[in-house]
């Protein structure tokens, strides 16, 4: 996650107990985010036990990349975070999945924040995280990363906040490269963009 400059909405992603009690007061929105999961879940060009390796970008505490590991059980995962409290708290969560993720730290507003991950990606996910940076440039860029670190054929799916339009979101989208671009779902609270790698 990229910390927050609105001084209405300070966020400390660097405070164990800040982070712990933020993840707290996620949990009643546990039900929610499991049905918007599963429609991502639904998009992911792969047969269930089909083994990809996948990036989740601003992952946090890990709640999709969990989901999607559960849902795939021959996936493996790369968690992305700008946290290292949240990093911990994530492994916490997954301990029974261990072995099959690993988390990397890195701040996602900056150039080349994607080399802490090695490798190419068959499919990268993010959810309610990009949309942090605020500034549309930033975002286009973050657009662009993922998209280089993606194999061909490799599709990208961002679960986000409604705060950007969907022309913007789907030009950022197009402007990184991709193909297929189109928004699964639009909503007041998160909306579902996403598309493939030539």
């Amino acid at each position: 996650m990229a910390q927050i400059t609105d001084p209405l909405r300070q966020h400390d992603w660097n405070s164990q107990e800040y982070v712990e009690d933020w993840a707290q007061r996620q949990r009643r929105n546990e039900t929610l985010r499991a049905r918007q999961f599963a429609l991502l879940a639904g998009k992911v060009p792969f047969e269930s036990e089909a083994a990809f390796r996948f990036m989740d970008v601003g992952c946090g505490y890990g709640a999709l990349s969990k989901f999607l590991l559960e849902s795939f059980p021959r996936a493996t995962a790369v968690c992305h975070d700008g946290s290292a409290a949240m990093a911990k708290l994530g492994g916490e969560r997954m301990k029974e999945l261990d072995g099959r993720f690993e988390y990397v730290i890195s701040d996602f507003s900056k150039k080349n924040w994607s080399h802490v991950a090695g490798g190419e990606f068959d499919l990268v996910v993010s959810c309610n995280a990009i949309h942090n940076v605020r500034a549309g440039e930033i975002i286009e860029a973050i657009y662009s990363e993922i998209f280089g670190r993606l194999r061909s054929g490799g599709r990208f799916f961002n679960l986000d906040r409604g705060s950007a339009s969907m022309d913007d979101q789907l030009g950022w989208f197009r402007s990184a490269g991709f193909q297929d671009v189109t928004c699964h779902e639009k909503g007041s609270g998160l909306s579902l963009y996403g598309g493939s790698k030539p």
